[in-house]
């Protein structure tokens, strides 16, 4: 049974949905580029730095003062759809965002799925995914 509940605390996800002005290419590279990430993901005053390498099984992450995360490349489908394992420095389990690109009225529509978390988590990455696109939006 304890295995059980251990699995069922982790199948909550933080989805949120956005439209940017921009083709799904050019959304797809501020997504996979390091110089894009560094950019935006982050505000500037955290001093963010990227790094990424965009092809199944390669590394990417974004890191400033006491604050990280990092993960791999699972699935990619330029431009269309990238997969990635992902986890906060220091945590002890991966979780997984699916980032999902069509092509919307002149634009793009982003659909990104925060997946295996708990729900406190997925509350307060639902928040943390608002705020970076926030920035994405802007980017673009």
């Amino acid at each position: 049974m304890r295995a059980m509940l251990s699995a069922m605390a982790y199948d909550r996800s933080a989805v949120i949905t956005v439209h940017l002005a921009a083709p799904p290419e050019q959304v797809y590279a501020a997504l996979t580029d390091a110089e894009a990430l560094q950019a935006w993901y982050w505000p500037a005053s955290m001093a963010p730095r990227a790094f990424s390498d965009p092809v199944v099984g390669g590394r990417f992450g974004v890191e400033a003062t006491g604050a990280g995360f990092a993960g791999h490349y699972t699935e990619l489908d330029p431009p269309r759809l990238i997969v990635q394992s992902w986890r906060w420095q220091g945590d002890h389990r991966d979780s997984r965002v699916t980032l999902d690109l069509a092509e919307a009225d002149g634009g793009t529509d982003l659909t990104v799925v925060h997946d295996l978390v708990d729900a406190a988590t997925a509350d307060l990455y639902r928040q943390g995914w608002a705020s970076c696109l926030d920035r994405l939006i802007a980017y673009v």
